[in-house]
């Protein structure tokens, strides 16, 4: 994705089999913007970024900072017409709204899978185009095909497969803005393994969307399947920035409901970690949604050991065998995962 100029940008996400109509019913999300002039950048739309990163004044810009900044600091592109087409025939148009974002959903003509494409590690996926009526600007988005059985997997981001310390909020900002990404050692390696079992992924983030760009290059470059993106709409507004970034609970837990709501006959499993409310939300949904809790893996990233009375009571009325609190990833991938798959899955 650039943010050089006029923008138009298609995000990851999914379509859903309809018996009825024997069609798709894929989602639709994308978001039109402008970068702003480098002298806006400068003196105004980043000031409120650097005086939250303690950047000092006169000083060049760090690395990863601009590329990372300039999602929070473009101009939204308000009530722009956006065409969306399934293999070059024009199926809708949608209207962005003042965050420049806009949503809808598509029914793909059939037969989509003939026009559908496999990713490496086995998902079935097909391509939309988006076209801006204002101007001659196209984007392609990918859209996954999620059969109505099988395995998902949804994970969080940070903190879960990738290092951020959200515990600690100056070192979160630095992890996010101005340091490489850094993934948890050996959570690539566990998902491969899942994505042999053609399993569908979705990664869930209160990351901003202005940062879509650097969060799928970070999935790619450390090997973990594609799949759906789900982050977070943010305001870059005022001093309020340092509190509004954290983790917004209420906003993921809607996004997995959604998704399992969705897909009723699939299976799923939940990955986070305990740095913030991932075991409380989790243990929530498990209760819920008994019989599509595949399992629960939470990594560890507190001083609270596995059995201590925090998990004991996120995850009360869940089977033991069903979560898990781990440090250690290649324990996951040889011991749990294959305990919990092999014991609820043929």
């Amino acid at each position: 994705m650039s943010l050089i100029g006029e923008s138009l940008v298609l995000f990851p996400t999914v379509a859903h089999h309809d018996a009825t109509t024997e069609t798709w019913l894929a989602d639709v999300h994308g978001w039109c913007f402008n970068s702003v002039e480098e002298v806006q950048f400068q003196r105004a739309r980043a000031a409120i970024l650097r005086r939250t990163l303690k950047l000092d004044r006169g000083v060049p810009d760090p690395p990863y900072f601009r590329e990372r900044a300039l999602g929070f600091v473009v101009d939204n592109r308000k009530k722009i017409v956006v065409e969306i087409a399934d293999r070059e025939t024009v199926k809708l148009a949608v209207k962005s709204k003042r965050n420049g974002h806009f949503k809808s959903a598509l029914n793909l003509a059939p037969p989509i899978e003939d026009f559908s494409t496999q990713t490496p590690f086995g998902s079935l996926k097909t391509s939309l185009s988006a076209l801006r009526t204002d101007c001659d600007l196209k984007a392609a988005g990918d859209v996954y095909l999620i059969p109505p059985t099988g395995l998902s997997v949804i994970s969080d981001i940070d903190d879960t497969i990738k290092f951020s310390n959200v515990a600690n909020k100056s070192e979160l900002l630095a992890n996010t803005f101005l340091r490489p990404f850094r993934a948890i050692e050996g959570m690539a390696e566990v998902f491969q393994k899942l994505a042999a079992r053609d399993s569908s992924f979705h990664y869930i983030s209160a990351t901003p969307w202005q940062m879509i760009a650097t969060v799928s290059r970070f999935l790619g470059e450390h090997g973990f399947p594609e799949g759906s993106i789900h982050l977070r709409k943010f305001a870059l507004k005022d001093v309020t920035f340092l509190k509004k970034i954290f983790p917004a609970h209420k906003k993921k837990r809607k996004v997995i409901e959604n998704l399992m709501e969705r897909f009723p006959d699939r299976r799923f499993l939940l990955f986070g970690d305990t740095g913030e409310k991932d075991p409380e939300m989790y243990g929530e949904i498990a209760r819920r949604y008994p019989d599509q809790v595949l399992g629960i893996c939470v990594r560890n990233v507190t001083p609270d050991p596995p059995d201590s009375l925090r998990y004991r009571r996120a995850f009360a009325q869940v089977p033991s065998e069903k979560w898990t609190v781990f440090e250690d990833a290649m324990r996951l991938e040889s011991i749990v995962l294959p305990e919990l798959l092999g014991r609820t899955l043929p």
